[in-house]
């Protein structure tokens, strides 16, 4: 790689969270805005306590330390991806730490806003804020300028050139794994041509040929994602797939989170080797991983901790935004489903990219508390990216479902009258509402309209999966 950074290092300790690095009241500026891009690198860890020295002088539009060392579980906390680019936005080009909540890793890569490094020793002990120092990128090391001192730093590895490339989509179309968008060129005016013979009358296609059966339209896939955690994405896949079961549909489930808490929602144990895992890796076939569900209408394939090498495995194979998507749609080509829904990670990493390059549409859940906010704007600019981009030109938005919602806060109403205004129609009229039964549902391995069909919970989930089929219905008769 041959990369070096020299220059101040600013000193942090141990689990610097992301609401230090980027509050949650600046997570409405919007990055891909060069003007609010640059605002937020003013904001960057102004969360931190008085204590520490200003990372951004008040009159500075960025600061003066491209690198930071920190210590253990750097970035924790809320998921958001604004607290790279907020870092990067302020000059920030490595972050030397012990060691990286997974989030905040993987987000510093999709963005390529910074080296997220990881370093052999506590160098947040052995460092002052104000000490200059060069990384050298390729060597793996760290030198501290004034006297020399160098210390070991752990590679990068397959990470490098994506941050190298400027992150994840910049990466693939840099490697051919995305093709560039084309503008469609405005097709010529036929000239015309008095001598020209008018073409011949095609026959009418035989009776039989018409009368053919078409081939069964293809499976939806909706992926049901969001970055942040604990917002009720693994509860909405099982009880909408439930409820869309008992109106006759057959649904397929893919849990592709290795927390695997679909899996055990819908009553199933973990069974090695029965994840997507293998499909993923060594192309054998998705068909084999299948499993019915002890609700009718409703398979699933599984999830296990296998699963979470997939995040580090896939990303080394070529073609790795696209592996879901090469085994799934042959798959669903020669099924019977109506519905896939795909529990997603909460977070925006290798996983939860190849079921947005595979799906349709995106059903976002967000909880009625003002921090499930912050991430919504980061997910549906996404969305635009995967269009834009060529990743998935045919994505859309299947819709926002309101989740958790207690009627006794005046909070969560205003959340719900906030995404109503900014979303309009995007928003599911249903709203979910905060339910111990639905909570609880899962401990029984069951959905909640199985576990208690009169409960509160149970009749919003129906009430959703009527709506989804009515949008469904509007989809089909828009696209027909």
């Amino acid at each position: 790689m041959g990369k070096t950074i020299r220059g101040q290092v600013y000193v942090l300790g141990d689990n610097i969270d992301t609401d230090q690095i980027i509050p949650a009241q600046y997570l409405n500026l919007v990055p891909t805005i060069p003007d609010e891009y640059r605002k937020l690198g003013t904001y960057a860890l102004c969360g931190l306590p008085d204590t520490f020295p200003p990372f951004v002088p008040s009159e500075a539009s960025v600061g003066r330390y491209p690198i930071i060392v920190g210590g253990r579980n750097f970035g924790c906390g809320s998921s958001r991806e604004h607290a790279p680019v907020a870092l990067g936005a302020a000059g920030v080009q490595a972050v030397v730490a012990e060691n990286y909540a997974r989030i905040f890793f993987r987000n510093a890569v999709a963005t390529g806003e910074l080296y997220p490094l990881e370093s052999e020793q506590r160098l947040c002990d052995l460092f002052a804020t104000g000490d200059e120092a060069e990384i050298d990128i390729e060597a793996s090391r760290i030198v501290r300028l004034a006297t020399g001192e160098s210390y070991a730093l752990k590679p990068p590895g397959a990470v490098g050139p994506v941050i190298e490339a400027g992150g994840i989509f910049a990466y693939a179309r840099s490697v051919g794994m995305i093709a560039p968008r084309k503008k469609a060129a405005a097709k010529p005016e036929p000239e015309a041509d008095q001598d020209k013979p008018a073409p011949e009358k095609q026959p009418a296609a035989p009776a039989a040929a018409a009368a053919a059966p078409r081939k069964k339209k293809r499976a939806r896939v909706i992926a049901v994602a969001n970055q942040k955690g604990g917002v009720g994405k693994t509860t909405t896949v099982v009880n909408l797939a439930a409820c869309l079961a008992l109106l006759k549909k057959r649904v397929l489930v893919i849990d592709l989170d290795p927390q695997s808490n679909a899996t055990s929602g819908l009553g199933l144990e973990h069974e090695e080797g029965a994840s997507v895992y293998r499909a993923l890796i060594d192309n054998e076939p998705l068909a084999d991983r299948v499993r019915q569900t002890a609700v009718k209408n409703i398979d699933i394939v599984p999830s296990e901790l296998d699963l979470a090498g997939a995040e580090v495995d896939v990303a080394r194979m070529d073609g790795y935004l696209q592996r879901f998507r090469s085994i799934l749609h042959p798959f669903l080509d020669n099924s019977a489903y109506d519905f896939v829904f795909v529990d997603c990670p909460p977070s925006l990493g290798i996983l939860t990219m190849n079921a947005l390059t595979a799906a349709d549409s995106m059903l976002i859940p967000i909880q009625c508390e003002y921090y499930a906010l912050e991430g919504l704007s980061v997910v549906t600019r996404l969305i635009r990216q995967l269009h834009d981009s060529g990743a998935n030109p045919d994505i859309g938005l299947e819709g926002i479902l309101l989740t958790m919602y207690d009627s006794r806060t005046r909070l969560a109403g205003e959340v719900v009258q906030e995404v109503r205004r900014h979303f309009e129609d995007q928003v599911y009229r249903t709203v979910i509402p905060r339910n111990v039964r639905v909570s609880e549902a899962p401990s029984f391995g069951k959905p909640v309209v199985l576990h208690d069909r009169r409960s509160a919970g149970a009749k919003a989930y129906r009430e959703l999966a009527k709506e989804f089929l009515k949008r469904d219905a509007k989809h089909c008769r828009d696209h027909s």
